[in-house]
């Protein structure tokens, strides 16, 4: 296996120019990303926010990125990759920079909605973009090459996220010079201080990103503009009739491929969405633990899941994409009630490493199989229904796992969203395993790879 990923990372030179930036451009992203996975909602928490305003402001962020998702397709047809990619890190770095710099409430609330817009660009084109400068041989390697380059970036932004308020606190108790020079500009809280200066830090290394970005090949994607069940024009019928057709095309919808798709992962993402933005502030606040070991634990989690991303593209191979994730994901289930169940700090950081590894096993997969589960013009469409259905779930879960908290303690999320969880395995495997899966008339045929790909695992294929 360990020969299947050093190719894996070999094939990076051999990658598409457009597809090489790409991904460096997230590596750098990635550094932040992973500590303000550490800091983030710490920092609103010490400014005195409780649970229940967090869930809120992650609802907002995540909602706002899921409506913004909807017109995302239109716009990458007329401004092409790059300047979408563009106005992603523009938005997103205003929105953040402003959030550190006046985090009242009302701008809090405001300018998640900035952050989720970001979000939700770089979610509708993150797939599409590496499909669509990939060929079939590479899509599941380059898959999992996007998803372990950003992880192993993700382990110094989560390290250094988890030491930066250690530093920095350091640094105002001695008195340094260029820290109490940027006293004037910084919160009055100590603590508050600390997290916001610690996130200011970690953005900076985001700036040099968007060089990449600039460099990109301006392709545009040949998008239908249609939508996934267009009627002929017509003179507009009466308001039944209408009534009635949309919940006609709505039906058809959901029971596309794309569409069961999509709900099944609607349940990962809010049960996702309830817990997992409050994990720093269990391990800290709750189970007593400093930001210097929650970020050597995320960082531990972060170098685990790049050596696992790289092995589930040769796992997909041999056993196939939705196998290889729903074994995974059924195998997550009790580290997850175990994360409530017991919250003692290593019990609990232990069952989050596994937890994180087995679910992290089928991502790179079920992308892949979903950019092959419809034509190449289709692709954008595709991810859009996907990242809206998931994105929006998270945000509702995020929203109620910040009431659950501060109603019924931190174990209760966990419970709830293993149960989502395991309904989502049982509807994945119910539709979408090998011979289970029929199509519709509504998305296309799989392409030759993925027939081939089908047609091997009804074959017979078996661990060794």
């Amino acid at each position: 296996m360990w020969r299947q990923l050093a190719r894996s990372l070999a094939r990076f030179g051999h990658l598409r120019r457009n597809a090489r930036l790409y991904l460096i451009s997230n590596t750098l992203q990635a550094f932040t990303a992973g500590a303000l996975g550490v800091l983030y909602t710490l920092f609103l928490a010490s400014l005195g926010y409780g649970t229940t305003f967090i869930g809120v402001t992650l609802f907002v962020a995540t909602a706002g990125g899921a409506l913004g998702i909807v017109p995302a397709s239109a716009l990458v047809r007329r401004l092409g990759w790059r300047a979408m990619l563009l106005w992603s890190d523009l938005i997103g770095g205003v929105a953040i920079a402003a959030q550190l710099l006046a985090p009242t409430r009302a701008v809090v609330i405001i300018t998640s909605l900035g952050i989720g817009a970001s979000v939700a660009i770089f979610l509708v084109l993150n797939a599409p973009f590496l499909a669509a400068n990939s060929d079939a041989e590479q899509r599941n390697a380059i898959f999992g090459l996007n998803n372990a380059l950003g992880f192993l970036a993700g382990v110094t932004g989560s390290l250094v996220g988890g030491f930066l308020p250690v530093w920095i606190a350091a640094g105002f108790h001695a008195q340094t010079t260029w820290l109490l020079a940027l006293r004037p500009i910084l919160l009055a809280d100590p603590q508050a201080r600390v997290y916001q200066l610690a996130l200011l830090a970690a953005g900076i290394v985001a700036v040099p990103s968007i060089i990449p970005v600039l460099l990109l090949s301006d392709q545009r994607e040949d998008v239908a503009s249609a939508p996934f069940f267009a009627t002929p024009s017509a003179p507009t019928p009466p308001l039944g009739k209408r009534l009635r057709e949309w919940l006609r095309t709505g039906r058809a919808a959901l029971a596309s491929r794309v569409g069961r798709f999509s709900f099944s992962q609607a349940l990962v993402g809010f049960g996702a969405g309830l817990f997992f933005p409050f994990l720093n502030i269990y391990f800290v606040n709750r189970l007593g633990a400093s930001t210097a070991f929650y970020g050597e634990l995320t960082a531990a989690v972060t170098a685990l899941l790049a050596v696992v991303s790289l092995a589930s593209a040769p796992l997909a191979d041999r056993f196939g994409r939705v196998r290889v994730a729903l074994a995974a994901q059924v195998a997550s289930l009790p580290f997850m009630v175990a994360m409530g169940a017991a919250p003692l700090l290593l019990v609990v950081a232990a069952c989050y490493i596994v937890r994180s590894a087995l679910m992290n096993t089928g991502s790179a997969p079920l992308q892949a199989w979903l950019m092959d589960a419809v034509m190449p013009q289709r692709r954008v469409l595709a991810s859009n229904a996907y990242n809206i259905s998931w994105q929006g779930a998270w945000a509702v879960g995020a929203a109620l796992g910040g009431g659950l908290i501060a109603l019924g303690g931190y174990g209760l999320p966990f419970y709830v969203a293993a149960a989502c969880y395991a309904v989502s395995a049982a509807l994945l495997g119910w539709w979408f395993l090998p011979g289970r899966d029929a199509g519709d008339g509504a998305t296309p045929a799989l392409p030759e790879e993925s027939r081939t790909e089908a047609q091997r695992e009804r074959g017979g294929s078996r661990p060794a």
